[in-house]
Parts: C-alpha cells; sequence; structure tokens
C-alpha cells in the first residue's frame, strides 16, 4: 500500500505510464488498494481493527450466495481463527475475511458511454442485491471511474483489427465533457441507504473523472505504426478531468462522500 496522492492522480499516473487494457485487473487492483489507503486513514475504528489483525481483506473475492458466485473487488470483514495483526509496514493484512462487513465493486466507462453506463446499472444494481442476500447488514458500495477524454483507443478493437480502435466521443451539438456528465447523472437513479431498513440500494458511491486517450498503447508497437500515423497527432497528455463534469465537494457520488458513507455505516451496525 505504498501509493501516494489522491485516487485521480494515482489513476492518471498508472494509465499514462503504462495504457488501459480492460483484460487485465492491475488498474482494478491499483484502485482497490488505494480505497482501502483512504478507508483506514478516514476511518479510525476500521484503522485500529486492521492494525489488530480483527479487520481483513482480500482483492477479488469470490463468496457463494445461493447458488452464485459474488465476486467482490474488496472483501473486508473479520478474519477465520485467531485475529493477527498484519506484517510490520502493511496497513491490513490480505487474506480472505469469513464475515464480509464491507463490500465494494469498481467498474469503469473508458468509451462507448451510451452502452457501458446501462451495463455498469446493471452491475451495480446486481451487486447490492448478492449484498442484501448475504447479509443485510453488509456494507455494500461502488466505485466508477468515467474517461472524458474526447477520444479513446481500444486495445480490443486495435487487436483484432475487425472495428475501428479510436472511438471519438465528441457529438454534434455535444462535448465529451457533456457525454461524461450524462453518464454519471444516470447513476443518480440509485437510491443510496441510510440503514439496514431503508430501501434497497447501495450503501455508498464514487465517481471520479479522468481524461485518458489510450493513444499511448501504440508506444512500443511498430506493428500499429498505421494507427499512430493516423491518431498520433490527437494525443494529449492524461489528467484529472474539470469539474464539472467531475463531481464536486458536497455532491453525494464524490469520492470522499463515498469514504464517508462507508465509514458512518460501519459505525452504525459493527460498532
Amino acid at each position: 500500500m505504498a501509493q501516494t496522492g489522491s485516487i485521480e492522480e494515482v489513476i492518471i499516473a498508472e494509465v499514462a505510464a503504462t495504457a488501459y487494457h480492460p483484460r487485465t485487473s492491475k488498474h482494478s487492483d491499483t484502485q482497490s488498494l488505494v480505497i482501502i489507503r483512504d478507508l483506514l486513514a478516514s476511518c479510525p475504528i476500521l484503522a485500529k481493527r486492521a492494525a489488530s489483525g480483527a479487520l481483513v481483506g482480500k482483492l477479488r473475492h469470490h463468496q457463494q450466495v445461493g447458488h452464485n458466485d459474488w465476486v467482490i473487488d474488496i472483501a473486508l470483514g473479520t478474519p477465520a481463527g485467531v485475529s493477527k495483526p498484519p506484517s510490520s509496514g502493511d496497513l491490513i493484512r490480505m487474506t480472505a475475511p469469513a464475515l464480509i462487513q464491507i463490500a465494494i465493486e469498481l467498474k469503469s466507462i473508458w468509451t462507448e458511454h451510451g452502452k457501458a453506463r446501462k451495463n455498469r446499472l446493471r452491475d451495480f444494481n446486481a451487486f447490492q442485491a448478492y449484498a442484501k442476500q448475504y447479509d443485510p447488514k453488509t456494507i455494500a458500495a461502488a466505485f466508477l471511474v468515467v474517461n472524458a477524454a474526447e477520444l479513446f483507443l481500444s486495445p480490443l478493437n486495435l487487436e483484432s483489427r475487425n472495428r475501428e480502435p479510436v472511438t471519438w466521443h465528441r457529438q454534434k451539438g455535444k462535448s465529451s465533457h457533456q457525454i461524461a456528465k450524462e453518464a454519471i447523472d444516470i447513476f443518480r437513479s440509485i437510491h443510496l441507504r441510510s440503514s439496514t431498513s431503508d430501501a434497497e440500494g447501495l450503501d455508498a458511491l464514487g465517481v471520479v473523472v479522468i481524461e485518458h486517450d489510450n493513444l499511448n498503447y501504440l508506444s512500443g508497437r511498430p506493428q500499429y505504426s498505421d494507427v499512430q500515423n493516423k491518431y498520433g497527432e490527437f494525443h494529449k497528455p492524461s489528467r484529472v478531468a474539470s469539474t464539472p463534469p467531475g463531481p464536486k465537494v458536497g455532491d453525494p457520488l464524490h469520492y470522499s462522500a463515498m469514504i464517508q458513507r462507508i465509514c458512518n455505516a460501519y459505525n452504525q451496525r459493527f460498532r
């Protein structure tokens, strides 16, 4: 857990250095470790229990719920057996929790926002349903990265050569920032619960917005020189998007609000 900087800065640093590919877990794993870091920094009870070993964590944890395999990007909870403090220098011991108290789903919308936002909305609704079925007390949270760049290079399209590798996000009468904002606004339909007796929904949801065109994926791949020649001039440095479209402090979808809601819910349910 050596990552420093805000979660947006960490995301930008990683994709600017290595580019983005959807068939790797490294992006979500990096984000997961930052989220755990920020939870422990912001929630004293979580930090205290993690330091004693009474709270453990696991990334990409598989949990059987009924007949279904519930895959959880971040699972935090009580350990099996005797509590053991984390190794020196670690914030938390990484092992499968016996009882899941906090479950966090990580998703992203890098391109094709119209289709992707509907898929991610379904993902989050399914996630909270699994959590409720597992244990109504379990805190179900979601984290979403939205890309507001003008264009995006898809590694899958590039590698298949069957589709145009670059998608332009701006449309007639709409900027890429407006499209990103519309994608984010659909998630405002998700009810955020205040207690276990509240209506069905997530307990917390955080959204961050970045700008990354992924054209750096072409670096070191001379077999795609034709694509580089066609699109290279459009490459822009990756950066944290402005506000808007990024949620501002005080917005229920702001990342800091997600962290605080998780902490508040934990204090209420697992004190």
